[in-house]
């Protein structure tokens, strides 16, 4: 009896769950680790990655919820599922990121005008913390556009620019920290950690347009980018001599989801089994070439507003 040698399909959606779950822990496990650091150092530059990573943690923990949420399925009272969970969540990310953004700006302003020393002692300590946040968030930046590039998902999109921008933010931590102990006896050196503190500032605006404007877009219904849209009118090209006119075509996402109504016109005077036999034809190879999506095709008369 032969054994078959083909691999399983990979199930994306426990994918997901499984790698925002490991994003959690290993969160948490830096945002602890960022705390000890902090104390020991006495690092604003610390102090505003730390407010960044409880940001991170909490877009990483609703995340999760919602990717459990959604593997559930649907049910008869949310007909669309709950991906648009994923986009709520998103703007609650972005609020935890303006507050902790007002904190950094507040306390950045007060070193500049009063600058303090950091603790020379807890330098060591807080650069190799800072070195295993880099890798880890390294790790996860790959790992997670390497799922969402096999499978869109806001929140996996949403989370590996997240992890970018706090490998970004790790290195200037690094840099910061280590021009402080190189440089301990200058007196300029003092101001190098409320820089620091201003750059990660930079790069948490920046979360904020990103991760919001993903998700505003979502929950207005946005249509779908213009790369979808000329596969869909380039599948309908195909059919030009099946249909008489073409009266609207609706789309939006929701979370992973892709909608998509068509509206089509037909020769009156054609027998429904063949109306149906183009529609079935339209749909079926329009959800081939569009991963997750859901395809209605709508016979019409006028166009649809």
């Amino acid at each position: 009896m032969l054994k078959n040698t083909q691999s399983k399909p990979i199930n994306h959606a426990k994918a997901k769950e499984h790698s925002i779950m490991l994003g959690l822990i290993l969160g948490i496990f830096g945002l602890v680790t960022g705390i000890i650091a902090a104390v020991i150092a006495n690092s604003l530059t610390l102090e505003s990655e730390i407010l960044k990573n409880i940001g991170l943690v909490t877009a990483v923990f609703l995340s999760y919820l919602s990717i459990r949420k959604v593997n559930r399925g649907r049910t008869e009272g949310y007909n669309y599922g709950y991906g648009k969970l994923e986009s709520v969540s998103g703007l609650i990310v972005a609020v935890v990121l303006v507050i902790s953004l007002i904190i950094v700006i507040g306390h950045t302003i007060e070193r500049f005008q009063h600058p303090v020393e950091l603790h020379s002692g807890g330098l060591d300590l807080a650069i190799v913390f800072s070195a295993v946040a880099l890798l880890t968030s390294a790790w996860l930046w790959r790992h997670d556009h390497h799922l969402s590039s096999e499978e869109y998902s806001p929140v996996l999109e949403s989370l590996w620019r997240m992890y970018r921008f706090k490998t970004v933010a790790s290195i200037l931590v690094i840099a910061s920290l280590g021009l402080s102990a190189i440089f301990s006896d200058q007196p300029w050196v003092s101001y190098v950690d409320p820089l620091g503190s201003v750059l990660i500032g930079l790069f948490i605006v920046q979360s904020i347009y990103n991760i919001s404007a993903m998700s505003v877009y979502d929950l207005l219904d946005r249509a779908l980018e213009e790369s979808l849209q000329l596969i869909i009118l380039r599948e309908l090209a195909g059919y030009f001599d099946e249909y008489e006119a073409i009266h609207g075509i609706r789309s939006r996402r929701s979370g992973a989801n892709v909608y998509v109504e068509i509206f089509l016109e037909f020769d009156g005077e054609r027998k429904m089994a063949e109306v149906q036999a183009v529609i079935s034809s339209i749909k079926a190879n329009l959800e081939k070439k569009i991963h997750g999506s859901e395809i209605v095709v709508s016979p019409a008369t006028a166009d649809v507003a």
